[in-house]
C-alpha cells in the first residue's frame, strides 16, 4: 500500500525514502533522468473521477527514445478508467517546475 511519507510523522521511512532517491543517484548512468513532473492540475482531473482509486505507473518510452511514464487512473478493481497523464516533464534537462 502506498505511504504518505513526511520527516515529522515518519521520521525513518523518509530518511529510507531518500536513501532509495541516493541509492539511484549513486549508480546511474550518466545523463539519465532523475525525475518526472507531475502537476497538480493534472492529479486533479483523476481525482475528480468518481471512480478513480488509484495511479498505474507506466514506464514507456518516447518516439525520440527517452524513457518517460505515463500514468493511468484506475478503479478500486484496478480496472482501467481510460485515462492517461502522458507528456510528464524531466529532469534533465527541466529541472525546476516553473522553468
Amino acid at each position: 500500500m502506498s505511504q504518505v511519507i513526511t520527516p515529522e510523522e515518519h521520521p525513518e521511512d523518509f530518511q529510507s525514502a531518500l536513501g532509495l532517491i541516493q541509492n539511484y543517484q549513486d549508480t546511474k548512468k550518466e545523463n539519465s533522468i532523475d525525475a518526472h513532473f507531475l502537476s497538480k492540475e493534472a492529479i486533479q482531473k483523476l481525482l475528480e473521477n468518481p471512480d478513480f482509486d488509484a495511479f498505474k505507473v507506466h514506464h514507456a518510452r518516447a518516439e525520440d527514445g527517452t524513457r518517460t511514464l505515463v500514468f493511468e487512473g484506475v478503479s478500486k478493481t484496478g480496472e482501467s478508467l481510460n485515462t492517461y497523464v502522458a507528456g510528464v516533464p524531466t529532469c534533465p534537462p527541466t529541472c525546476s517546475w516553473n522553468a
